[in-house]
């Protein structure tokens, strides 16, 4: 029975699942069971519908445990990148305070620059021309308070 259906029953198998192992491991597991189970068979139909049968269902059967166990692994992935996505936005948290922090600590004509250019989107310019001061004014303003912030958090990290 094994070698007179084998080869057709893979070859069923394969145009099913498009995959050559799956196909001979399905065909396999049902010889193997027919065997195991030899005494106890009933078998009303054909032995060729029988093993078609019992081939198709055991393709099914695979393709349910593949899918639960690629439910799981899915599952563990989807709680593994939650997991970094929480440290990570307590991270970003943590740095938005620190700056927060650092614009205070600013000397005032330095922080009234900050907050201007980077906080209400002043261009270099309008700023200069808000607070009655040169563009190179606003430029060493901005490059001195990025300096101080920039060196408070590497400091701190």
């Amino acid at each position: 029975m094994y070698e007179m259906h084998y080869n057709e029953l893979c070859a069923y198998i394969y145009n099913l699942s498009r995959d050559k192992q799956l196909a001979e491991d399905i065909v396999q597991n049902v010889m193997l069971k027919i065997w195991k189970n030899r005494k106890s068979l009933r078998i009303t139909t054909s032995m060729k519908s029988y093993l078609y049968k019992s081939c198709y269902y055991e393709l099914l059967d695979s393709y349910k445990r593949n899918k639960k166990e690629l439910n799981y692994i899915e599952q563990i992935k989807k709680d593994a990148l939650e997991l970094f996505v929480e440290e990570d936005n307590d991270f970003v948290k943590n740095r938005i305070i620190k700056v927060r922090e650092e614009i205070e600590k600013l000397p005032p004509k330095c922080k009234e620059v900050f907050v201007l250019n980077k906080l209400q989107g002043f261009k270099y310019k309008e700023v200069a021309e808000q607070l009655n001061v040169s563009i190179k004014t606003v430029e060493a303003q901005m490059y001195k308070a990025m300096t101080r912030i920039k060196k408070s958090l590497e400091s701190k990290d």
